[in-house]
């Protein structure tokens, strides 16, 4: 019991919220892959792949370093395998996760004689042998799949669709789409199926009903004009219907799977597969004990910079010896470290003369930027030495050096900088007379002229805040008289 009440102790202290949400939305990505599988791959191929997963994280557990390392490279040639095998089921099921959304119908009181009609006339049309072709939109997008087509936009009734039907009418041959209850265009082309075993006896009426079928979640009534039998072609399945009725039945049903008149969210509710949903939740929380949680505390030692902000404008002088990097000792759980990027570690420094109050550093979790997940437990060394003292100020004089001599035909008249002096910031007893400026070259002077130069600053002398080194020297020639 004692052991039991440690593990939920250090359970609790593990886990975050965060993880909550991970399993949820693993769980999420399980169930719509696992409702994909149950529609489109066969038992045996879902079977096999549990299996394989479960073998992989017993492998996770264990630390069977072999079989994990070989049952990943193995995913990657299986996943591409099932984007090929799978292609158009996963164009498809992301077709319905772009049109995923929660909806309320307008109301359906005019569902059973629309339903009626549809039924009344295939069957008025199976017994003359007229051949049609009756599309009824489900939730997912059809249009890239369907060409052509006279858009009509009107209301259904028996005259319409036999009159759209009528072998001598131009566009007999084509389909009828219903959406929101209205038929929206006629003579429209449906793309044809490859499966051909599935269409049996079928002609051409019947490749294309069940070519659409298998692109989207729209209901497609086929009547044959050679046999003169009634066909549904939904879900990649073509079936033959006995009578008018059981095409009433298919057609409420589809009706009310994607247009019932209930609160979105109720809807949603009854479509959950459950036992699925389960699978996927249970699966999720595995792969998360298997692969994120870890119960045990990870020590990990890092190399990092040191950084001194505010130098310039602070009252403090660093040693030579003072380190650029220390060596720190981080421990958390595993999962912490998985999300940590070393590189953006960094021990940062204040140098402001305001908040500094001795004469060490002392590193902290305060100084270092450590993810919520982690704590220092060392770091080597824990402080650093600095030399701090009051700077002065002092004005002194800047010199202009030259090098080389003007050419034969000037004369040098004056040469002075401007400003002609400069405020430095020294240390405490600290004495300098004059400061100069990077000696100025007089043989490439072809008359009186401006330039730049730079301040060289003695060692331990540096300027006040906002201060430039930049100089500007002036320098004035004659020419000589002969």
């Amino acid at each position: 019991m004692t052991e039991l009440v440690n593990s939920l102790q250090t359970f609790a202290q593990n886990v975050r919220i965060v993880d909550f949400l991970d399993v949820a939305v693993i769980s999420l990505i399980l169930y719509l892959l696992l409702n994909w599988f149950r529609k489109s791959a066969s038992r045996r191929t879902i079977t096999s792949l549990l299996v394989l997963v479960g073998v992989y994280i017993l492998a996770r557990i264990t630390e069977m370093y072999l079989t994990e390392i070989f049952i990943e490279g193995l995913f990657i040639f299986i996943l591409i395998g099932l984007v090929v095998v799978f292609q158009s089921d996963i164009r498809r099921l992301i077709d319905q996760l772009g049109r995923w959304r929660f909806r309320r119908s307008d109301g359906y009181d005019d569902e059973h004689r629309i339903s009626d009609t549809i039924a009344e006339a295939a069957s008025e049309m199976a017994k003359n042998k007229t051949g049609a072709l009756i599309v009824i939109k489900g939730a997912e997008d059809w249009e890239r799949h369907i060409n052509g087509g006279i858009e009509i936009h009107g209301d259904i009734s028996l005259s319409l669709l036999h009159s759209i039907f009528n072998p001598t009418a131009p566009g007999h041959d084509g389909a009828v789409l219903v959406e929101n209850r209205k038929i929206i265009k006629f003579g429209a082309h449906l793309p044809l199926s490859t499966r051909l075993h599935k269409i049996s006896k079928g002609g051409t009426r019947h490749a294309a009903a069940l070519g659409l079928s298998e692109q989207c979640d729209a209901l497609v009534v086929v009547v044959s004009e050679e046999r003169g039998v009634i066909s549904i072609a939904q879900g990649g399945q073509l079936q033959q219907l006995e009578s008018a009725s059981e095409l009433k039945e298919k057609l409420l049903a589809f009706e009310k799977e994607y247009h019932l008149t209930q609160t979105g969210n109720s809807h949603r509710l009854k479509q959950v597969n459950w036992r699925t949903a389960i699978t996927s939740v249970g699966l999720a929380v595995l792969l998360w004990f298997a692969i994120a949680y870890n119960a045990d505390t990870i020590y990990r030692t890092y190399a990092v910079p040191i950084e001194y902000r505010n130098l310039n404008s602070s009252n403090v002088v660093l040693q030579d010896s003072v380190p650029i990097e220390a060596r720190v000792t981080l421990f958390g759980p595993e999962q912490a470290f998985e999300l940590l990027n070393p590189s953006q570690l960094v021990i940062s420094f204040n140098l402001d003369s305001q908040h500094l109050n001795s004469d060490s550093l002392v590193i902290t979790e305060n100084n270092l930027n450590l993810p919520s997940d982690l704590d220092l437990y060392n770091v080597t060394p824990r402080s650093l030495k600095i030399t701090s003292s009051k700077l002065t100020q002092a004005t002194v004089p800047i010199k202009v050096p030259r090098n080389g001599t003007l050419p034969s035909q000037y004369r040098l008249q004056s040469i002075r900088p401007e400003p002609t002096t400069v405020t430095l910031l020294l240390q405490r007893g600290q004495k300098i007379d004059s400061v100069a400026v990077k000696p100025i070259d007089l043989s490439s002077v072809t008359g009186s002229t401006t330039v730049n130069s730079e301040l060289i600053l003695p060692e331990s002398a540096s300027l006040p805040k906002d201060s430039k080194p930049q100089i500007v020297v002036h320098i004035t020639v004659e020419e000589k008289k002969n």
